[in-house]
């Protein structure tokens, strides 16, 4: 059974095959793509993104069945979609699938963009989004604040 890491299961039959059987196949050479073609690849049906310089065609399979739905990626059609695609976490699994759609690299990637999958979720640094790493970043003053509170007040009584 396919399970997202959100602990839901999958009940779509469409999603299923897609994410957990792989989905089409695509064997495409890849090659150096500027971002000004990938610029011009900006409409649901001529899709293109950039992630963590590699350059996905999306195509209207892809998009029909992407479980978010087709806005999310074609409102980023064009563009450098790194950051949406780290903010929403997506599953091994999911990245797995997209990888099969990559179709070339950025001209100013490193050389490993030319055999290089999308990351594992794990291998992805800063993953989440600048908001929640600033939460992180209060969450942690208040805890000091709160145990500062605490060590004061038994310290009083003491």
């Amino acid at each position: 059974e396919c399970v997202r890491r959100t602990g839901r299961q999958l009940s779509d039959s469409r999603v299923h095959r897609l994410i957990c059987r792989g989905g089409p196949a695509m064997a495409v050479r890849r090659r150096k793509i500027t971002k000004e073609e990938v610029a011009l690849h900006n409409v649901g049906a001529d899709c293109w993104i950039c992630i963590h310089d590699l350059v996905l065609d999306v195509r209207q399979d892809f998009l029909e069945e992407h479980p978010g739905g087709p806005d999310i990626i074609t409102a980023l059609a064009g563009q450098d979609a790194t950051a949406s695609f780290e903010d929403l976490a997506h599953s091994d699994d999911a990245r797995a699938w997209a990888s099969k759609f990559i179709i070339g690299y950025l001209n100013d990637a490193d050389e490993e963009a030319k055999t290089k999958l999308l990351p594992k979720a794990a291998l992805v640094k800063g993953t989440g989004s600048v908001r929640n790493e600033g939460i992180n970043q209060y969450m942690a003053l208040a805890v000091a604040a709160i145990v500062a509170v605490v060590f004061f007040t038994w310290r009083r009584r003491s």
